[in-house]
């Protein structure tokens, strides 16, 4: 009998080392993972700002392009959009993920109708980089020959089938 507990107790200590690495293996991936996914946000915070800098400065000139056709306020409204514009750009690149989503929290809270008018802004900028990339790969499926109906439909596991 004493060998049978003597057993019981070497398999407990055996399985309770398994359990210890297989916890240790998924919090080493839950790390990685998690380093991944904030490298991943850290990269589209780059382009977005990139995208969004752009944006205001094409806002900026055609602001400028009213002001010479004597349109004051719109022209006005139009250059305070796009200096908003750089500062969120510029911001976006500073600051961390959870301190843009505090800060656009509180902005929404304190200032509902600018929050309103800069999330269409925002939005047409995020059309304007989704529209490029349709554009690019359509022209890139264009320039190799093949329809890019085709890839599209594949991506979306659809694809053409033939009869």
């Amino acid at each position: 009998m004493a060998s049978s507990s003597q057993d019981q107790r070497q398999n407990r200590s055996a399985g309770s080392g398994t359990a210890e690495t297989v916890r240790d293996s998924a919090a080493e991936m839950g790390t990685d993972m998690k380093q991944e996914a904030l490298d991943r946000v850290d990269k589209a915070k780059r382009q977005a700002s990139d995208s969004l800098h752009g944006f205001a400065e094409a806002i900026r000139r055609a602001g400028a392009e009213l002001a010479e056709q004597d349109q004051g306020p719109a022209a006005q409204l139009l250059g305070h959009a796009a200096g908003g514009l750089e500062q969120f750009s510029s911001a976006l690149g500073r600051k961390q993920f959870d301190e843009m989503i505090r800060d656009v929290r509180r902005f929404g809270r304190d200032h509902p109708g600018a929050f309103l008018a800069g999330s269409v802004l925002v939005g047409m900028a995020l059309g304007r980089i989704a529209q490029g990339s349709v554009s690019d790969t359509t022209q890139s499926a264009v320039t190799s020959g093949d329809d890019p109906r085709d890839s599209t439909a594949n991506h979306l596991g659809g694809g053409r089938h033939e009869s």
